[in-house]
């Protein structure tokens, strides 16, 4: 199910298409948003027919996944959709979105492209509102989780245009041209958004799908607990549950590579909670748990030196990447909490 993004671009769609026909503009439903994404885009393996021996929905060729090469045109009609432009060339720039872009979740735009072997990436373009380079500093995080021993997919950094640059990650749910299954820890834990106000979420939660279906429920439980100390020493406190995720392999569910890594200086807590009822940035927390997710202090002290000697480079490798001094102040708050 798309997310804002993709529900901002259906939405667009839907406005432009009653306009051109002097019809009023319909509200979309759940169903809409569901069967309106681009076939090709879809994420993880789930496809949809209306009839057992009709096309996949919506499988429309006219508007495929566009090339790598397309990438700066994809940029610019992201940011004239964002702003709510309404030019006369908004439905060509619209057009081109529509198909890459509809199934992608989260708030900011961004749009599937395809490079040069079919293989389809994520690009994740700058926002109107943005203050500082956020592609730039999820790269940043991306490179400080592969030293900390995070699983992730490959990704990029590219200046496409404008002031600031663009974050490019590999999809994990196709190999091959073939579909993965991929379901959010959302989904494998039953909550939805109802439940979730009533009842906060904890990765307590995750561990219970792990150890009960799970199919190798160490390895997993173990990169977990990796995870929550690595979010714990950047500040990643978008955690919740749709950035974390299961991808089904031969053996059975397995924790996807991690996504949607940022610091942040927004919020003191973790959108999770680590235990049943705390969502406190700290270490000591983590530890406390630790049993839960069958580590003893050994195995988590090990952890959290690799995590800290990892994170302890923030400022190293932000230089490297071409982060600028006053942005490195702006969000060294977010880098507190490996010193602990």
């Amino acid at each position: 199910m798309p997310d804002r993004w993709g529900r901002t671009l259906m939405q667009r769609r839907a406005a432009m298409q009653a306009r051109d026909t002097g019809s009023p503009a319909q509200a979309l439903q759940d169903i809409d948003y569901l069967l309106g994404v681009h076939d090709l885009c879809r994420m993880g393996a789930l496809r949809f027919k209306s009839e057992p021996d009709g096309d996949f929905l919506d499988n429309d060729p006219v508007y495929p996944t566009p090339p790598w090469s397309s990438v700066r045109d994809l940029q610019y009609s992201a940011a004239l959709i964002e702003s709510g432009s309404d030019t006369t060339d908004a439905g060509k720039w619209l057009a081109m979105l529509m198909a890459p872009g509809s199934s992608l979740g989260g708030a900011r735009p961004k749009a599937n492209i395809l490079d040069k072997d079919g293989h389809p990436w994520i690009a994740k373009f700058p926002s109107h509102s943005d203050t500082v380079n956020k592609g730039a500093w999820e790269y940043l995080a991306y490179r400080l989780a592969l030293d900390a021993g995070i699983t992730m997919a490959e990704s990029r950094l590219e200046h496409v245009s404008g002031e600031f640059d663009t974050f490019f990650t590999k999809r994990f749910d196709r190999e091959k041209h073939e579909r993965i299954h991929f379901a959010s820890a959302m989904t494998m834990t039953g909550k939805n958004e109802e439940l979730i106000r009533e009842s906060a979420p904890s990765y307590l939660d995750l561990v219970e799908f792990i150890q009960f279906s799970g199919a190798n429920v160490n390895d997993d439980l173990n990169q977990l607990w990796r995870r929550i100390i690595f979010n714990i020493m950047i500040s990643n406190t978008d955690d919740h549950l749709r950035n974390h995720g299961f991808i089904l392999t031969d053996e059975g569910w397995r924790l996807s590579p991690a996504f949607d890594i940022n610091p942040s200086i927004d919020k003191a807590g973790l959108a999770l909670n680590i235990d049943m009822d705390n969502n406190a940035r700290d270490l000591e927390l983590a530890k406390s748990v630790g049993s839960f997710f069958r580590l003893g202090k050994k195995a988590m002290d090990s952890i959290v030196d690799d995590v800290r000697s990892s994170v302890s480079n923030w400022q190293k490798l932000a230089t490297r990447i071409g982060i600028p001094r006053t942005e490195q102040s702006l969000m060294a708050a977010a880098f507190t909490n490996f010193r602990v």
